[in-house]
């Protein structure tokens, strides 16, 4: 979860940085995409993790609540925003 926040922190600024008033060569757009494809597949990739450590019933520590929040933070949150 912490790749992913700063994968989100990183495109934030490059979303807000980016200006392409002059019809310069920039490939930011290109950035962001394989940002965005990154940070999905590490949502997934935690989302594997934390359905594995609930079957094998592993301790629920303050990871385990962490990554649950981050999930649902980093996932849902923007699935219901893109739907809106």
């Amino acid at each position: 979860m912490i790749w992913i926040l700063i994968i989100n922190v990183i495109s934030f600024y490059l979303t807000v940085s980016y200006t392409s008033l002059f019809n310069e060569f920039n490939n930011t757009g290109q950035i962001l995409l394989y940002l965005g494809i990154l940070a999905t597949v590490l949502l997934f990739m935690s989302l594997i993790f934390i359905i594995i450590s609930s079957i094998k019933k592993e301790k629920k520590n303050y990871q385990y609540w962490t990554s649950i929040i981050g999930l649902i933070f980093f996932g849902t949150l923007p699935i219901l925003a893109s739907l809106l």
